[in-house]
């Protein structure tokens, strides 16, 4: 079991990567996060999607450990996406990717009361 950096934190012993299911409607980004992701021992892309829509249900049928969500996606959003899959699983770990400085959907996905990485 690898050390944990604060007090209280559980760390994944290294037998078990964490699981990442990756969300872009670019498939270049989601290959080029794959590569990087694939460098490293202890993490693992189990699936990808290409839409909002699309991230609900494979985060359904994955249950993955961290979702990597673009927010500009087409059909449902990705701040909606973020919400579907909360409904249903309000302890689901979700990291926004944007490439937008200020961008309004990011700051909402960011709103107080929210956890996240932004």
């Amino acid at each position: 079991m690898r050390s944990p950096p604060h007090p209280g934190t559980v760390c994944l012993p290294l037998s078990s990567p964490i699981r990442i299911l990756v969300v872009d409607d670019h498939p270049f980004l989601r290959e080029g996060v794959r590569a990087v992701v694939e460098t490293q021992a202890d993490m693992r892309v189990v699936g990808e999607a290409d839409s909002g829509a699309d991230a609900v249900v494979r985060y359904r049928e994955l249950l993955p450990d961290i979702v990597l969500m673009d927010l500009q996606l087409p059909g449902l959003s990705g701040d909606q996406a973020i919400a579907a899959i909360r409904e249903r699983s309000p302890k689901a770990r979700i990291i926004v990717l944007t490439t937008y400085s200020g961008d309004a959907h990011a700051l909402r996905a960011c709103a107080p009361g929210r956890r996240g990485i932004c």
